[in-house]
């Protein structure tokens, strides 16, 4: 997975909201979830610029944010 710190992120506040389901909390959850697709979206552009057609070959195999699982 390409951005395996934002996947964190979206479980750890998915827990915070199970955690504590209140007011502020509801209203975080999608403000923060919008707020680290737009980062790992400007670091894809960036690594793009950086590391080209080999950036490009790697997001094709690598999922962005899920693992691919093996059963």
């Amino acid at each position: 997975m390409r951005h395996p710190q934002y996947f964190g992120l979206f479980l750890l506040t998915l827990g915070m909201l199970v955690q504590w389901p209140t007011l502020p909390t509801l209203v975080m959850w999608p403000v923060l979830i919008v707020a680290y697709l737009r980062l790992a979206r400007r670091e894809e552009r960036e690594a793009l610029e950086r590391f080209g057609n080999a950036y490009i070959e790697y997001a094709k195999r690598t999922p962005m944010f899920l693992p691919k699982l093996i059963v």
